[in-house]
């Protein structure tokens, strides 16, 4: 069984946890979710169902990667779909294959990538992606190529 894992992130306003109210999403005309509606302040939550049950497409739209078709969803009080440069210090998403996430060659780019994505400078992304790497013992790692990691090194990657 698939399984998608989003991780709702510390509030920064009164407004904490997830909110979904009355989410519907449609792929050419057809329902794949229908007026979903659910409040947590739960710091994560897992998503579990049969395939094709729509666990990814939920998963995507709490994090902002699509928007409903109607409905709205509210992350610390932050709607992902509307502004997702502030979603992503908010919410983030796990695939259960890395390979669908990862973007870049190396393990210095892929970081950089992402800290870029939340506004650092080249530099200040650089200096984080070392912090990063050596919070996590992997300082070994920066310029490694991707493609010789193992799945299990590349999931660590991208979280």
């Amino acid at each position: 069984m698939k399984m998608e894992r989003i991780e709702v992130r510390n509030a920064k306003t009164d407004l904490s946890g997830l909110s979904l109210e009355g989410v519907c999403f449609e792929v050419a005309g057809r329902q794949i979710l229908e007026d979903l509606s659910l409040r947590t302040e739960s710091a994560r939550i897992g998503i579990v169902g049969r395939n094709g049950s729509g666990k990814s497409t939920l998963s995507r739209l709490i994090a902002g990667l699509i928007k409903p078709s109607s409905g709205s969803i509210l992350v610390n009080g932050i709607s992902p779909a509307k502004d997702r440069k502030a979603a992503l210090t908010e919410v983030g998403i796990l695939f259960q294959n890395p390979d669908h996430q990862i973007i870049f060659p190396t393990v210095q780019e892929e970081i950089a990538f992402g800290l870029r994505q939340l506004g650092q400078t080249r530099d200040e992304a650089a200096q984080g992606t070392e912090r990063t790497l050596a919070r996590f013992g992997k300082s070994h790692w920066i310029d490694a190529n991707v493609s010789t990691l193992s799945q299990g090194q590349k999931q660590l990657l991208c979280l």
